[in-house]
């Protein structure tokens, strides 16, 4: 009975460190595929989760629980992302803490709660800080510059950027420096500056295309097709437009098809066909009751 009790001691330690190992290895395989295929990762991160709860390893609960909410977000499921990045932010790890406050900042400022969301990434910019991780500092940067630039303070907002730029170049981050060209480009959008803006959305397009990021293609994509739209290039804004629809169903970007569906709604509205119209308006009403975002309209 005592040897009985011995293996016991010896065994338990070491199913717990195999399985919070394999824990590790799904959520590094998820956040991997995610930008390519959410909807394979939702799945592998819902079984990382289990296995956690199971094994009650809260670090690799909360872990597993941020990610889903980064990929939620990603197919626009804000709610959702914000309850479970909510709930990972509980953790006592600092870095896993504040890369759910970034996530956080993310959701609220989708949904346009600026303060909130500048609020969130200077909490997380500040322990990034602490520990100089270099890379997290340039995105949370770049996030803040987003907040200054939907407030219509672009002189800031280009001062966050310009700091992100800095740090990617640096640390040689392409997807990085891709997002600042993106973030950068919608100012000159709103400033009226139209061949600039198109000049940086064409970088940052360039950039996805050669890290195979589908989503931040059918981001680019996009909005190179709304300069157009903006430039009157009709024909270019609805083959942009179609682009960035087809990438967007590929990955099952519900929101983002939502969205395409829209634009290509308005084009045809602006060139009278409004048959065409009605079409991609309902389709688009139909995408935002099944993904349950039209209170976000």
């Amino acid at each position: 009975m005592k040897y009985f009790f011995f293996v016991l001691l010896v065994v338990l330690p070491m199913f717990f460190a195999n399985a919070q190992q394999h824990s590790v290895k799904l959520n590094d395989s998820a956040m991997a595929l995610y930008k390519n295929d959410p909807q394979k990762a939702l799945s592998i991160l819902e079984t990382a989760l289990q296995m956690s709860i199971e094994n009650k390893d809260q670090f690799q609960i909360s872990k597993s629980k941020n990610n889903l909410g980064i990929v939620h977000r990603d197919l626009g499921d804000f709610e959702k992302a914000l309850q479970l990045s909510s709930e990972a932010s509980n953790t006592k790890d600092s870095i896993l803490k504040a890369s759910a406050y970034n996530n956080i900042g993310v959701v609220n400022r989708n949904l346009a709660k600026y303060d909130e969301a500048l609020r969130n990434y200077l909490n997380a910019l500040d322990i990034y800080q602490a520990k100089d991780m270099k890379s997290e500092m340039a995105t949370t940067y770049n996030s803040i510059g987003l907040v200054y630039s939907y407030n219509s303070i672009n002189e800031k907002a280009i001062e966050y950027h310009l700091k992100a730029k800095d740090i990617f170049e640096t640390i040689d981050n392409k997807k990085g420096i891709s997002e600042v060209y993106n973030n950068i480009a919608i100012i000159y959008a709103n400033e009226g500056e139209l061949e600039k803006a198109l000049d940086y959305f064409k970088y940052s397009l360039q950039i996805e295309k050669r890290l195979n990021d589908k989503k931040g293609m059918a981001e680019s994509v996009n909005n190179v097709g709304a300069v157009y739209y903006y430039l009157n290039e009709i024909d270019s804004a609805l083959v942009y437009f179609r682009k960035s629809l087809a990438i967007e169903k590929s990955i099952g970007d519900m929101a983002g098809i939502s969205a395409s569906y829209n634009n290509l709604a308005n084009v045809l509205i602006e060139v009278k066909r409004l048959n065409g119209a009605k079409t991609y308006i309902a389709v688009s009403y139909t995408h935002l009751r099944a993904h349950e975002t039209l209170r976000y309209l």
